[in-house]
């Protein structure tokens, strides 16, 4: 059997002397070879604001013998098939006029001596200067609705004047500047005033009074075309990546105090019939409701909102199919009435990340007052077909005011309200037992115009907006943190988070993406 091998190591034998006369037939010698750097793997840029300037490092193995030695190409692309050439020099410096859409750019370093190209490759994501940012609404020194915004991207920029340039007639009574967010085709941003609120281009931030919500109203009620202006919004931004509680259903409710749901996905776009604010034994008779959409930040599928002619609280389901709202019962032993007793109103209501009681996607608070005054803290899961009701407080006579307040903001992380009269702003603990209030001086002797809990991008910090105001250096906005001892209430300024020469602060709301 060994005689079998013979032939094949034979074979092989030859094989390795072929080869081994062959490597004297080639000569080899080392090219130029280079080594780039300083080309970074992504690049942040603003359209119209920013230009890109990219300085490489370029090393080689061979001695330059010349500057024009090589020849330099700076390619963007964007799609599968658009190419453009944007610069032949070494080192890039380009004006950023591009449309808000992510781009790859190729470096290419071709050696003409050798014929070789080298490459450094790079992402670039073009925003708007408004395409992330804090969105503020406000009042100018004529008392004319204003509008401005902190873009914060690679750094941060006070853009001031959005109202007063986007072609829109001078508008009163502010009340927010609101990023939808939710599913691309439905996003809107708009501009909300007591006088009339638009929607506004999202790269332009301009607009005309055409961009009204009537234009997405179809509805066999007769409603006077001036009292369609929305005022609220729903659902929120409720992430800094911006998220929202629910892509599937939006809500609003106008300045005439109707309330409008849909399903933008079924409705073919963000379209609305007619409007909910309505019992189903009455539907000819529209009752007017308070300016508030009360449900879970976390997941909104279903709204609560507040009947001011009856002095209740509905509750409406089946979004795009329900053409009204249901009556809620209250049992005996409640800790709080949805139907109010004679005399008591609806003062105030907000939206949290509270999750007492097991309300996992957040509970909403309510103010309500009597007429000797005395006020009452309502909490509740305003979610489902049978909203819970968590706990009522009776505020106590020690916080001071807490009648005569004007702005209100609810901790999701404590038992705290904070409420703001005038010049002062106050803080009230409404822990049953525990009950305490307290002042801060160290706020300065201007007015406070807003106080607002982030819900938007991390709630969990629970950091506490302020914005203030004298006419001498006009509006200031400060972030704070709210301490977690429970026996105090202390109020900490973060670093870097204050902002000034700003408009007379109403709102602020959170824009994460175009």
């Amino acid at each position: 059997m060994k005689l079998l091998y013979f032939p094949l190591i034979f074979s092989c034998m030859l094989a390795i002397v072929s080869c081994s006369k062959d490597l004297g037939n080639y000569n080899y010698k080392d090219i130029n070879e280079l080594d780039i750097k300083g080309v970074l793997t992504n690049y942040m840029v603003r359209t119209g604001l920013d230009t890109l300037h990219i300085n490489p490092t370029i090393t080689a193995t061979e001695e330059q013998s010349g500057s024009d030695r090589y020849e330099y190409l700076w390619i963007l692309k964007t799609g599968s098939l658009t190419f453009d050439t944007i610069s032949r020099e070494r080192n890039l410096s380009y004006p950023i006029l591009l449309n808000p859409v992510p781009y790859d750019l190729f470096y290419r370093v071709m050696d003409k001596v050798t014929g070789v190209t080298w490459t450094a490759n790079t992402k670039i994501t073009v925003s708007t200067a408004y395409s992330r940012g804090l969105l503020i609404m406000g009042e100018n020194e004529n008392g004319f609705a204003e509008a401005e915004m902190l873009s914060m991207l690679s750094d941060t920029l006070h853009i001031k004047g959005i109202l007063s340039k986007s072609g829109l007639p001078s508008l009163r009574e502010p009340i927010s500047l609101v990023h939808t967010a939710g599913d691309a085709s439905y996003i809107r941003l708009w501009a909300m005033t007591k006088t009339g609120s638009y929607f506004l281009d999202r790269a332009t931030m301009t607009a005309t009074t055409a961009n009204n919500l009537g234009r997405f109203l179809f509805t066999s009620d007769e409603i006077d075309p001036q009292t369609v202006h929305p005022v609220v919004i729903a659902p929120q931004v409720r992430t800094a990546a911006g998220a929202v509680g629910s892509t599937l259903y939006r809500a609003l409710v106008t300045v005439g105090g109707d309330v409008f749901s849909s399903v933008p996905l079924i409705m073919g776009g963000d379209f609305y019939n007619n409007p909910i604010n309505r019992v189903a034994s009455a539907l000819d008779v529209r009752i007017p409701a308070a300016p508030y959409l009360l449900y879970p930040i976390g997941s909104m599928s279903s709204i609560m909102w507040y009947d001011t002619r009856n002095q209740r609280f509905l509750n409406h389901t089946s979004i795009g199919v329900s053409t009204s709202s249901t009556p809620l019962t209250d049992g005996v032993n409640d800790v709080f009435p949805w139907n109010q007793p004679v005399g008591r109103t609806l003062v105030y209501a907000e939206n949290t990340r509270n999750t007492d009681g097991g309300s996992t996607n957040g509970n909403s608070f309510a103010i309500m007052k009597d007429t000797d005054n005395t006020s009452h803290i309502y909490k509740f899961y305003a979610n489902g077909t049978n909203p819970a009701k968590r706990a009522a407080y009776k505020v106590k006579a020690i916080a001071t005011d807490f009648d005569k307040a004007s702005l209100y903001a609810f901790s999701s992380n404590r038992t705290v309200v904070f409420y703001a009269v005038g010049k002062t702003l106050y803080a009230y603990d409404y822990n049953p037992g525990f009950e305490k209030i307290y002042t801060f001086p160290e706020l300065g002797d201007a007015e406070v115009t807003m106080v607002k809990f982030d819900t938007q991008m991390d709630h969990v910090v629970n950091s506490l907006y302020i914005a203030t105001y004298d006419t001498a250096s006009k509006g200031t906005l400060r972030r704070f943190r709210v301490g977690t001892n429970p026996n105090v209430v202390e109020l900490s300024l973060q670093d870097n988070s204050t902002w000034t020469d700003m408009i007379k602060i109403k709102d602020i709301n959170w824009r994460a993406i175009n």
